[in-house]
């Protein structure tokens, strides 16, 4: 069977189909936790589980739109006037590939109650959106700072059917601006499907969810779209590469307990340093735009700072929406977080009166980076916003940068300025590389290469003051490197 454009159509006639049966093989995400708030993610599926991963996969061809002329696919590539198409093994399609978890038409709700508490409350049924990947999205407000909430999202392949599939997990939210709390948070990126490391998914997640962070944020890379023999050359694709990342069992348990915030980077918008305006196949920047949003429940506008008590503040940039396109980098100065968003960092950091800044870049500040690189303000075409932002940064004491992108850990501290980054490093111990440890720059206070991890941050109030301890660790959660910043009153 071939399908280029009719492929969507297919996918959602396929998907509608009348099932007996709602299940949730891609589980839920609890994402954008405040004091009063958090949106809640679900998404009915057709099948229980993921398809295994011994399954079929399709054959993808490319042919240059102008001259018919046959295109090599390869990881990280673009092609901007490629028609693909897509050639589905016997009695394979595009629900029963490899790891492929379809979306199917049903009613879903939500029941949350604070922690062992009485009566749980439920908001009403709803159709799950079959424009979305059959998802829905649930705001969860008015709820108690400080506090764990139990969740349970139950599904139904229609109104007059009993509940079919519960998922039951929770969440706590902020303390409020004056409380001398703690906070435990963890940080991750680049998680490539190819390089997992359990069957089940990736080692990281159970180790993340060993320290019981109140927050989680993934910074970015959270598919490659354009890697493996299945690149997302269309908008089905695209949200083939999210269901079979998210209904592995060690994703699906970590996310059902822990309050997320998702940030975009490039493979998980469209291609390897993509900008506005690029397109791949018949998938384009602005589809790429949707899906992540359809598939995180992200906030908007997607720049966004969090308090988390007295102590903690944290700021998530994005490096993506408001960057220049590729044409303007060549005719005017070329910029990644744009005016408006600038702006608001300006601002925000000056009201800000938390003991502890922390500000979470999907791309690298300081670095130092690879020459070959010019994605981010450690690489040379972005210097003159780089040095800027880096100003700026600068200014605040007590403030820290935590980036994602590069699949090595380090922690560094710009000559000019003083301003410390931590990378948090890749998924898996296969996803890492970049750097060798070995040649170490005088910018390093830290290097680690060839192993994955994430990092971990803990603010703790004491007596006369706070700390923030930063720990990078390894994927089974081992800490690797420990510093701790202190605040005295």
């Amino acid at each position: 069977m071939k399908l280029t454009r009719s492929l969507r159509r297919y996918a959602l006639f396929a998907a509608a189909a009348v099932s007996a049966m709602a299940h949730q093989a891609t589980g839920i995400k609890l994402t954008e936790p405040s004091t009063d708030a958090i949106t809640v993610w679900t998404r009915i599926t057709k099948k229980a589980d993921r398809i295994a991963d011994d399954g079929p996969l399709p054959l993808t061809t490319i042919t240059d739109r102008t001259t018919g002329e046959s295109l090599k696919l390869a990881d990280n590539q673009a092609y901007p006037n490629g028609r693909p198409v897509i050639t589905f093994p016997p009695g394979a399609d595009l629900g029963s590939i490899r790891g492929a978890a379809l979306g199917a038409a049903g009613q879903t709700r939500v029941r949350y109650r604070p922690a062992g508490e009485g009566e749980w409350t439920a908001i009403a049924w709803r159709d799950v959106d079959p424009a979305r990947d059959f998802t829905a999205v649930f705001a969860l407000a008015g709820l108690r700072s400080a506090t764990r909430y139990e969740v349970a999202v139950e599904d139904r392949p229609r109104a007059d059917a009993p509940v079919t599939s519960t998922t039951t997990g929770g969440f706590v939210t902020a303390p409020l601006a004056s409380a001398d709390a703690a906070a435990t948070f963890a940080v991750m990126s680049c998680q490539q499907y190819e390089d997992r490391d359990r069957v089940d998914g990736f080692a990281i997640y159970p180790a993340m969810l060993a320290l019981k962070p109140d927050f989680f944020v993934n910074t970015g890379d959270a598919v490659y779209y354009d890697h493996g023999p299945v690149h997302a050359l269309n908008l089905d694709l695209a949200r083939y590469h999210w269901a079979r990342m998210y209904g592995f069992p060690t994703l699906r348990d970590f996310h059902r307990q822990v309050g997320s915030f998702f940030m975009k980077d490039d493979h998980d918008t469209l291609t390897n340093d993509s900008h506005p305006a690029d397109r791949t196949g018949d998938f384009t920047f602005a589809d790429g735009l949707r899906v992540f949003r359809e598939q995180t429940a992200s906030a908007e506008p997607p720049y966004r700072t969090l308090r988390w008590g007295r102590h903690l503040q944290v700021w998530l940039l994005e490096g993506r929406d408001f960057r220049t396109t590729a044409v303007e980098d060549r005719t005017q100065t070329p910029g990644i977080l744009g005016a408006r968003q600038i702006a608001w960092l300006e601002e925000t950091l000056a009201k800000s009166d938390a003991t502890f800044r922390v500000v979470i870049t999907p791309t690298p500040m300081v670095g130092p980076d690879r020459a070959s690189k010019d994605d981010n303000y450690a690489n040379k075409g972005y210097v003159v916003e780089g040095t800027k932002i880096r100003s700026l940064l600068a200014r605040y004491p007590n403030l820290t940068v935590i980036t994602g992108d590069r699949h090595w850990q380090y922690v560094s501290r710009d000559a000019a300025t003083g301003l410390e980054e931590w990378s948090v490093g890749a998924a898996s111990d296969a996803h890492a590389g970049g750097w060798n440890e070995t040649k170490p720059r005088p910018d390093h206070r830290f290097l680690r290469t060839g192993h994955g991890g994430f990092l971990s941050g803990e603010v703790r109030p004491g007596p006369t003051g706070a700390t923030l301890t930063l720990r990078l660790h390894d994927t089974a959660g081992a800490a690797v490197f420990v510093a701790e910043k202190s605040f005295s009153r």
